[in-house]
């Protein structure tokens, strides 16, 4: 019956007991792995931001797909009517200012003053 470690296992780890170095670590190794360490472990602030919790409910939120789809079918939706109503005030604006301009080309004495 085979064994279930491999045969070059025993091989291996006699290999690292005998392995040594003779490198120094660098100056304040220890104090720089600390503060990788500690750069890496999340922050428990005492009371979350605004942004944090909207952030939060975002990542929640959008974490079920059918609902993510409604919000990004609502938001584009909303973006486009405001898109559309702006577009359609700005059409008015210019075509009114082009039809005085227009008049003014045809009759000079219509020219306001100033």
């Amino acid at each position: 019956m085979k064994s279930d470690k491999p045969e070059g296992d025993e091989a291996f780890r006699n290999l690292l007991k005998e392995w040594r170095t003779d490198a120094a670590l660098p100056p304040r190794f220890q104090e720089q792995v600390w503060r990788r360490i500690e750069r890496l472990q999340p922050q428990t602030p005492g009371m979350p931001s605004f942004w944090n919790a909207f952030a939060h409910w975002i990542s929640a939120a959008l974490s079920r797909p059918a609902l993510a789809g409604s919000y990004i079918a609502m938001l584009l939706a909303i973006g486009i009517s405001a898109g559309w109503s702006q577009a359609r005030q700005e059409t008015a604006r210019v075509k009114d200012e082009l039809g005085q301009r227009y008049v003014r080309v045809l009759d000079p004495y219509l020219t306001p003053r100033q």
